[in-house]
């Protein structure tokens, strides 16, 4: 018995001295172990047949027919109605800012504004305020104005020009903007030279 199990081994040791006890009084009595001969796989002889394979069916040429005329397109009601829609529109447009047409026409703003762009029109721009209105433009050059006289400030104590954009939270191209308007010279920082010449 081979076994890296010892206790295993030893816990049979009874039992195998037993058995064995009982084969040695088993051959002392006269009696015979026979040994059976070796069992031996014999698999099944393959058998080949002579058949041949089935013969390919003949080709045979079907008759193309010719394909039947093409129907014209229908008539798209979708298409006409966007058109109606958008001659509509574009009549309003030279009068009527694009709210305006949106109320008159009972279309959302999303509607009017992809007419607007896929049938070539533009709508009156609006007088009353808004982002490019009077106001707005009056209170950001107001701004510019102050910005640029801190950044004159910043300029000679010799304050990089991101610095300047973080100071003043304004962007780059913020920066470059007031910059441009009123005519200040902030030359950009370069290696081996300081931010600017104060």
């Amino acid at each position: 018995m081979i076994s890296n199990h010892l206790s295993m081994i030893e816990a049979l040791r009874p039992a195998s001295d037993e058995l064995a006890a009982q084969v040695a009084e088993f051959v002392a009595a006269g009696g015979e172990i026979e040994q059976a001969p070796a069992y031996n796989y014999k698999p099944k002889p393959i058998t080949c047949s002579n058949q041949m394979p089935p013969a390919p069916k003949p080709f045979v040429r079907r008759r193309v027919e010719a394909a039947p005329p093409l129907k014209a397109d229908p008539i798209d009601p979708r298409a006409d109605r966007r058109a109606r829609q958008a001659e509509q529109a574009k009549a309003l447009a030279a009068t009527h800012t694009q709210t305006e047409a949106c109320f008159a026409l009972g279309m959302t703003s999303k509607t009017v504004k992809a007419l607007a762009k896929d049938f070539g029109f533009t709508f009156k721009r609006s007088t009353h305020g808004g982002y490019n209105g009077p106001e707005r433009k009056q209170e950001i050059a107001e701004r510019d104005a102050k910005f640029a006289e801190r950044i004159k400030e910043f300029k000679s104590r010799g304050v990089s020009r991101r610095a300047v954009c973080g100071k003043l939270a304004i962007s780059n191209r913020t920066l470059d903007r007031i910059l441009a308007e009123h005519r200040i010279d902030y030359p950009k920082a370069c290696l081996g030279r300081p931010s600017c010449a104060a």
